[in-house]
């Protein structure tokens, strides 16, 4: 279950980056736990872009790949 690998790789500890990309081929970047939740039923990811503080809704049926990214947590 997509929404269940998301909410692990929330908790992971410590932190790992990590994106998310999705069916239309876009791609969110995930460099903080707090920019990123999963809701109960794990049918929705709500990602809070860091740049221009805007929410998204992602489907998690519109995620195809979860990758662990080689970069720095944000601070």
């Amino acid at each position: 279950m997509k929404g269940q690998q998301i909410r692990d790789f929330i908790r992971r500890a410590p932190f790992t980056p990590f994106d998310i990309k999705t069916s239309d081929g876009r791609v969110y970047t995930v460099d903080h736990p707090e920019f990123i939740s999963v809701t109960r039923d794990y049918r929705l990811v709500v990602y809070q872009t860091p740049e221009d503080d805007r929410t998204v809704w992602i489907d998690t049926a519109q995620i195809v790949a979860l990758e662990q990214a080689n970069r720095p947590t944000a601070a």
